[in-house]
């Protein structure tokens, strides 16, 4: 009889060590109760409830993404072959979690959408002079379709361009300053 109920008492006190999850400090721990989320909760050592809450583990960290060379065609038909580096994070790991399933991914097929989308109404000109300016509205723009997912942009910089002038003619590349 002590057998058994030395054997209840071990798995009991098992379950209860299941519950006990350690949290580093760039994650957070989202906690689902029977499937609705129930929070977040930050660094350290965390109780979920066993067998009722589970728990998953987002980074939080900066991470940086390069777009694959785009082939465009700018407002005034030159075209362009560019590519793009974004630094991002996730801000809200509730929103990451509930809005999206994969917010790294989205983020960069958004970051490849709007990089079309800004460089076909740009012209070749405004390319190559405005690249500041340029980058400052790529990061805005994409910061706002992605806030409501809980993905903070916190840079969009052109990393390569390089240009046509006409299809027969040698073609005009640029690289960012310090990147390769």
């Amino acid at each position: 009889m002590n057998e058994i109920f030395g054997g209840i008492l071990f798995l009991l006190f098992m379950i209860l060590l299941s519950g006990i999850k350690i949290v580093r400090e760039h994650d957070r721990l989202v906690v689902f109760r029977f499937g609705k989320i129930i929070g977040h909760r930050g660094p350290g050592m965390q109780l979920v409830v066993p067998l009722i809450d589970r728990s998953l583990y987002v980074d939080t960290r900066i991470a940086a993404s390069t777009t694959p060379p785009v082939e465009i065609t700018t407002r005034d038909k030159i075209p362009v072959k560019l590519s793009a580096l974004c630094r991002y994070h996730i801000s809200d790991p509730v929103k990451a979690v509930a809005k999206v399933d994969d917010p790294y991914a989205h983020t960069m097929e958004t970051m490849h959408t709007v990089l079309r989308n800004f460089v076909s109404e740009s012209t070749a000109k405004d390319l190559l002079i405005n690249e500041r300016e340029l980058n400052s509205l790529l990061t805005r723009t994409l910061s706002r379709q992605t806030k409501s997912w809980g993905v903070r942009v916190k840079s969009v910089e052109i990393k390569e361009l390089a240009m046509r002038q006409e299809p027969n003619s040698s073609s005009i590349s640029i690289s960012a300053p310090g990147k390769s």
